[in-house]
């Protein structure tokens, strides 16, 4: 399969993914109609931030909060889909950013000896959901911010 990247920034800031939800769902329902709905793995999906030690990553969250709703919403509509990794544990050395780019729950200070690590917001989003005490049904706070539940347009 080919894929192109377009890109719609709108207002996302030029350091950031812009966060088109329906875009996953719209690949992942595809592929179910097209390839006999194959079990599917969604692979390193995250969002990238300016690496500047912030360990408030809203946008982060956001951007989770929004796709995994999208990949529910293509579950609920018959998608193989057999799990979602998000990307990525720790920031680190990216293909074609560098360490300018940081994708981690975990901010590591690279100016430390030790390279201390610091827990970001959306590590303790991220734990929370695979604990259990953020579902579909939830509604959350992320800095000032009130999220509703993880669904995308398509849920009914």
């Amino acid at each position: 399969m080919a894929a192109q990247l377009i890109s719609a920034q709108g207002d996302t800031p030029p350091d950031q993914y812009p966060v088109l939800p329906s875009g996953l769902y719209g690949v992942l329902d595809y592929l179910k109609q097209v390839y006999g709905n194959q079990p599917i793995y969604v692979h390193e999906n995250g969002q990238r931030m300016r690496r500047n030690g912030t360990l408030n990553d809203t946008p982060r969250v956001e951007y989770l909060h929004a796709y995994i709703g999208s990949t529910l919403d293509a579950v609920r509509n018959g998608s193989n889909i057999k799990g979602y990794f998000a990307w990525t544990f720790l920031d680190c050395l990216e293909l074609l950013d560098g360490y300018e780019s940081a994708f981690g729950f975990y901010y590591v200070d690279l100016d430390d000896r030790d390279l201390k690590r610091y827990q970001k917001l959306s590590a303790r989003w991220y734990a929370k959901f695979l604990k259990g005490k953020i579902t579909s049904n939830s509604i959350i706070e992320v800095g000032k911010r009130t999220y509703v539940p993880l669904r995308s347009q398509f849920s009914q």
